[in-house]
């Protein structure tokens, strides 16, 4: 995947940007993309589309003196600054420095004004070893910046299964040459998606990909309502790539078969872990497709060390690919995997026999052993837990619980459980039915 992350993380995006269509036309060598675009002045809600902006000139002097070029660095002078020129004292100038202390040579990424145009001033945004060499003094100003109407881009890359409800995965694209907070997490689902391609999936999987909030406010809004209705759950991932424990947020409501899926995935599958409520992860577009009149069930995943604090290069030109750790992608993937193989795998649990079955019987070999302080065995770890899950199975195989629910009742694996449950439909002493996700119908307004 690092390769991939690369060169994605080449092109300098935004909101509205000139190489967001080269970021789409690459991605799309990878997936096939339909396209969405929104024009500039496009509003909704509040948000608005912004226009395309650019930087021509970003020069500081101090008393005739260039001490910092704003265009040596995509982050150097806050997205969607306004032209300034001007005279400045040091106390003058000091609000319009954005730094970090603690990151002696990032540029960080001033980015609020693309999500609010109506308070856009003006930043140069600049590593803290050129900033902490400032101080009193006249400084000269010559920021020249220019705004065009211009077009937002986003896109789908949907993997048609035999249902038409679709599970949703969600990522952004407007972090310039960011990897960890953007194409990092793109990448993995990209790659979960070509695994998906080579599946018969009960499932319709979407991959949308565009700018954070805006991208998912504007494509939903123009989405057919019943469309809306048939996406039964959705996962948003990003923040793949460093050294924190996987971190997966509760749907809004709780309870749903993903927040059980990514439990039970997590826990049997994840070096390290967390569970945590509704909107106490990083926060991103979870809460669009949460949003009244859509309400589709969905969870935020990323390493996220903590809500306001996510990594030390968060927000910075030191997100790069190098930053990122193959291992920790892969794990990430694997647990989206897992997640994906429990939805499609759950099913209720009906038995065809009255009685108890003699497990060990040759003619079922389905006993799993246990400990005995009589005979020397050679288990796993948790085999007591699979035995005490035979003390208890044959009366879960009413019809009413699913391989899901008993898994995570017993803190076992699902994918394990599955597979030892189908041993059972294959002597025909069990029938699995597809237990399928579902969702309360959203409230529109008329």
């Amino acid at each position: 995947m690092l390769q991939l992350v690369n060169e994605l993380c080449k092109f300098s995006t935004g909101v509205v940007a000139d190489q967001n269509a080269p970021l789409f036309e690459r991605i799309g060598r990878e997936l096939p993309l339909r396209m969405f675009r929104f024009a500039s002045g496009d509003a909704y809600n509040g948000w608005q589309v912004p226009n395309n902006w650019r930087v021509k000139r970003a020069k500081l002097y101090r008393d005739g003196v260039e001490v910092f070029d704003g265009t040596a660095n995509t982050l150097g002078v806050g997205y969607y600054s306004k032209s300034f020129s001007g005279e400045l004292s040091w106390d003058e100038l000091r609000p319009h420095l954005v730094t970090n202390p603690n990151q002696l040579e990032a540029y960080m990424f001033h980015c609020v004004w693309q999500y609010r145009p109506w308070d856009a001033d003006w930043v140069f945004s600049m590593p803290y070893r050129v900033f902490r060499d400032l101080g009193p003094g006249r400084y000269r100003v010559e920021l020249e910046t220019e705004y065009e109407p211009g077009e937002m881009l986003v896109a789908h890359a949907e993997i048609k299964g035999r249902s038409d409800k679709i599970v949703v995965f969600n990522s952004n694209t407007c972090h310039p040459h960011m990897a960890n907070d953007g194409f990092a997490g793109t990448t993995v689902l990209i790659r979960l998606m070509q695994w998906l391609a080579t599946r018969d999936n009960h499932y319709t999987y979407r991959l949308v990909l565009g700018p954070e909030h805006l991208g998912s406010v504007f494509y939903l809004r123009d989405l057919p309502a019943d469309e809306v209705a048939r996406m039964v759950c959705g996962v948003f991932e990003e923040m793949p790539g460093t050294g924190g424990a996987v971190k997966a947020t509760s749907t809004f409501k709780g309870g749903h078969k993903l927040d059980l899926a990514f439990a039970n995935a997590l826990k049997h599958h994840a070096r390290d872990y967390a569970l945590v409520p509704w909107r106490k992860g990083a926060g991103n577009d979870e809460t669009v497709w949460e949003a009244p009149g859509y309400e589709v069930p969905f969870v935020e995943v990323t390493r996220c060390e903590d809500q306001f604090a996510p990594y030390p290069e968060y927000h910075s030109s030191l997100d790069t690919p190098e930053l990122m750790i193959p291992r920790q992608l892969d794990e990430m993937l694997e647990v989206l995997r897992q997640v994906v193989l429990t939805l499609e795998g759950d099913a209720t649990v009906q038995r065809t026999f009255n009685g108890l079955i003699c497990l060990s019987n040759p003619a079922y070999d389905l006993y799993m052993e246990r400990p005995d302080p009589t005979v020397t065995k050679d288990l796993d770890a948790d085999a007591e837990k699979w035995g005490h899950l035979l003390d208890c199975l044959f009366r879960y195989m009413d019809g009413n619980m699913t391989i899901l629910d008993i898994a995570e009742r017993h803190d076992l694996p699902f994918d394990r459980l599955l597979r030892y449950l189908r041993r059972y439909e294959e002597k025909g002493l069990v029938r699995l039915t597809f237990s399928e996700c579902t969702r309360p119908e959203s409230v529109r307004v008329p």
